[in-house]
């Protein structure tokens, strides 16, 4: 087997089971991995730009928040499958998620002097917020 064949089967075969794990990939999924990514990103540019130090430790430390996050939906997906529920939690922590994510985005954003219309906090806030309460009510 040529080397670069077996890392393109490796390769594809760990993404084949993180997306089983995470309970597969649709606009739910794609919209936090997006958000997460351009949050790093505007981490990076507010590091760079305004408090003019990259530190490859607080970068490493936003990367592990991010993959425990990964972890948080396949936690989710788990008890989804271990109560019967569908994916009704999975949905939820996705969209808690995507909610502490924008936020994240907007704060950053706010940093590098970008205004960002009160609409769109609103939607973050009330996205984090709504499923912060849907939680509570499924612990009852």
């Amino acid at each position: 087997m040529k080397t670069d064949t077996l890392w393109v089967s490796l390769i594809g075969g760990l993404t084949a089971w993180i997306a089983y794990l995470i309970g597969g990939v649709d606009e739910l999924v794609t919209a936090l991995g997006i958000i997460m990514a351009i949050d790093f990103i505007l981490g990076l540019a507010v590091a760079y730009i305004v408090r003019k130090n990259v530190d490859s430790r607080k970068a490493f430390k936003g990367l592990l928040k991010k993959t425990a996050m990964i972890f948080m939906v396949i936690v989710a997906v788990q008890m989804d499958k271990a109560t019967g529920s569908g994916e009704f939690m999975r949905n939820a922590m996705i969209l808690f998620l995507i909610g502490m994510e924008g936020i994240s985005f907007i704060e950053n954003l706010g940093h590098l002097g970008i205004k960002v219309p009160t609409f769109i906090k609103n939607t973050f806030s009330q996205l984090q917020n709504e499923n912060d309460d849907k939680k509570k009510g499924e612990q009852k």
